[in-house]
């Protein structure tokens, strides 16, 4: 806690800003926030519900971290919806879910926020839709009634949602354009499971079991991208796309395409990028700092999350609570540039510390809560950042998404300069000499990319730690069988020809950026918390992904954009410092900390590798050799072990 909080009551002063946000803000009047989490099944061919009302309830509260303040359900013939609800404008009867028609022909469970549901709403209103409540729930149901799919197009926001017709016995499910609110399913045993986290659908009666098929892909990008998921037969809902189901038949359909809209674009792009990248951030921060409980910024002191804070502060008539994750190693510590953004803007600083310790012990906490295989590494850091800025504020909002689509990642650059690359081989062999010291790490990455050869290849795995070649390290042979992650490469393609960074980029938005947007969903809603990104606002995403090359990328420097839009604004010490990421010094925690140490040593006899198309002796010699002082494999070891970690506390025991 910060000094300057000692001797004041934390819950009065969240009540004290709610009662001013409250009554000083004409914005909120008439708007409901909700974010929540939704359950559901159907099944064709019934006259009562597919599932009992205590299995549906079971499903429902097994997200009660998802929705702690109100729950609902409703059972019919065919279908059964269940619904947890974390309030942020309001608690009343009025926004209870599921929610119907007035006539009671369709149902929906709705999670997310559609900022603009003021517009749509009068839009209905002119066409002769009466409202009973405020809440924007009912503004995404009489939408996607009155204009079907298209209603979608209509929304800028964030939102997963079920639609139920009660009458053509027809289940509709959607999602936004970047994925930014989950939505999971599985067909089994002639119904169709569906949720916003893996969990309830086994609570539902789904089948719970690992896909080892999923091993390659998890080990070179730490996630699964698309449809597929670790989980036997459970998919995930595509960003920007619905799913139909009737009578037992699905279908899905994508309502939303980014390589469409750039391309639709182009000839309508702006002639100052930077003042409309200006305008148009700050609008969108102005539409997520709707609510009426208090909100925070999650503050790296990086670049981004130091332009959404201070944004922020600029509109805000009160001052802004930042949540900052401190390190004692200065390397990665940001914690001094974030104090500059504190120090400018006034903001309410709170800070936080992860020790090894408390590492440890919430990882499986934060394995369970996401359901997959920890990603990034800061997982758990998010978690407890959300866990500690709960009992001061409700929203938070975060930095995800400039660096994808902004030119904003160190591994990039390579791409920019693709004839750089092919000299580069020349010196191959001399490249060794770097992998030593500060940048082993990246010269070891860009030695291995560069004996692949393929610039195609480049760009396919420019996110991984873990290559191809590495996987036979530990008896795997690589198929390179990505068919979701190859189809938006060809698209990627298709709208960038010959443009490597540029497809990176398109790349990332379509698959790496989705690990990110689960990891800051998963986490902050584990705490009751909702996160909002400003930098995903559609109107960004697209005409950015229009802007020639040449206008995107005007100098060298990366998010040259974003640098200048805000240069006026930002503290020199974020404008100075170098790219930092949140990085966390694991090497030194799977060393030293006995616990880590002990399950590295043990890596080779844990599940689920031991029944896997892993090698055990070998994943013993890859681990031996890492404890040992060899560190070529760190990345290789620690993502057998997030995967050994997830595997236990959410395939082998299903709760912490």
């Amino acid at each position: 806690m910060n000094a300057s909080e000692q001797g004041h009551n934390p819950r009065l002063l969240v009540l004290c800003r709610a009662f001013i946000s409250a009554t000083a803000s004409s914005a909120v009047v008439g708007k409901l926030s909700l974010m929540c989490g939704l359950v559901g099944v159907v099944e064709a061919g019934r006259d009562d519900a597919p599932i009992t009302r205590d299995r549906l309830v079971a499903m429902r509260d097994s997200l009660i971290h998802r929705g702690p303040d109100d729950a609902g359900e409703y059972l019919g013939a065919g279908v059964a919806l269940g619904s947890r609800r974390l309030a942020i404008l309001d608690l009343s009867e009025r926004g209870h879910m599921p929610m119907a028609t007035p006539d009671g022909r369709y149902w929906i469970a709705y999670n997310g926020e559609v900022y603009n549901c003021r517009e749509g709403r009068d839009a209905l209103i002119a066409k002769g839709v009466s409202f009973r409540s405020e809440c924007d729930t009912e503004v995404v149901l009489h939408a996607v009634v009155t204009w079907g799919v298209n209603a979608l197009s209509r929304f800028n926001g964030m939102f997963a949602f079920a639609l139920w017709d009660s009458q053509d016995k027809t289940l509709l499910l959607g999602r936004d354009r970047l994925g930014v609110k989950p939505l999971y399913y599985v067909q089994h045993q002639s119904k169709l499971f569906f949720a916003s986290e893996h969990k309830a659908l086994f609570v539902g009666g789904a089948p719970k079991e690992f896909d080892a098929n999923t091993w390659e892909e998890l080990l070179l990008f730490r996630f699964t991208a698309g449809e597929r998921t670790p989980w036997k037969g459970v998919e995930r809902l595509l960003p920007g796309h619905v799913l139909r189901w009737q009578n037992g038949r699905v279908t899905t359909e994508r309502w939303w395409s980014l390589a469409e809209r750039a391309t639709s674009l182009r000839d309508s792009a702006p002639r100052d990028a930077v003042s409309w990248y200006r305008q148009t951030f700050e609008d969108s921060v102005r539409l997520r700092t709707i609510s009426d409980v208090p909100l925070g910024v999650m503050l790296s002191g990086g670049l981004d999350s130091s332009t959404v804070a201070g944004t922020l502060a600029t509109q805000s008539s009160s001052p802004v609570a930042s949540f900052t994750v401190r390190f004692t190693e200065a390397e990665l510590d940001e914690g001094p540039v974030a104090q500059s953004v504190v120090d400018k803007f006034h903001l309410e600083q709170h800070e936080i510390r992860v020790t090894p310790e408390d590492l440890h012990r919430e990882l499986r906490r934060a394995s369970y809560l996401f359901d997959e295989p920890l990603v990034h590494g800061n997982d758990v850091h998010v978690l407890k950042l959300a866990d500690y800025a709960k009992s001061r504020v409700t929203v938070l909002l975060s930095g995800e998404g400039a660096d994808e689509t902004l030119n904003g990642y160190i591994r990039y650059q390579p791409l920019r300069f693709p004839f750089l690359l092919n000299a580069g081989r020349s010196i191959l062999p001399h490249l060794r000499i770097f992998e030593r010291g500060r940048l082993e790490v990246r010269a070891r990455k860009l030695r291995k990319f560069l004996e692949m050869g393929q610039m195609s290849d480049f760009v396919l795995y420019n996110a991984c730690d873990v290559l191809p070649v590495d996987l036979q390290k530990v008896g795997l042979r690589p198929s390179g069988d990505f068919g979701y992650r190859r189809k938006k490469l060809a698209e990627a393609a298709a709208v960038y020809p010959n443009e490597w960074l540029r497809q990176a980029m398109f790349n990332d938005q379509h698959t790496f950026l989705s690990s990110l947007l689960d990891r800051n969903d998963r986490m902050t809603m584990g705490a009751s918390i909702e996160c909002r990104v400003p930098f995903l606002d559609y109107r960004l995403i697209e005409q950015l992904a229009a802007l020639p090359t040449k206008q995107l990328f005007p100098t060298r420097q990366r998010k040259a954009v974003l640098r200048e839009a805000f240069a006026d604004r930002l503290p020199k010490a974020v404008q100075k410092a170098p790219k930092k990421g949140f990085g966390v010094p694991w090497r030194s925690y799977l060393l030293r900390n006995p616990e880590f140490r002990d399950e590295v040593s043990r890596l080779s006899t844990m599940e689920p590798i031991t029944n896997s198309p892993l090698d055990p002796a070998r994943v013993k010699k890859t681990a031996d050799e890492f404890l040992a002082g060899d560190y070529s494999n760190e990345s290789l070891v620690r993502m057998m072990l997030s995967v050994c970690t997830w595997h236990e506390a959410a395939v082998r025991n299903g709760a912490v």
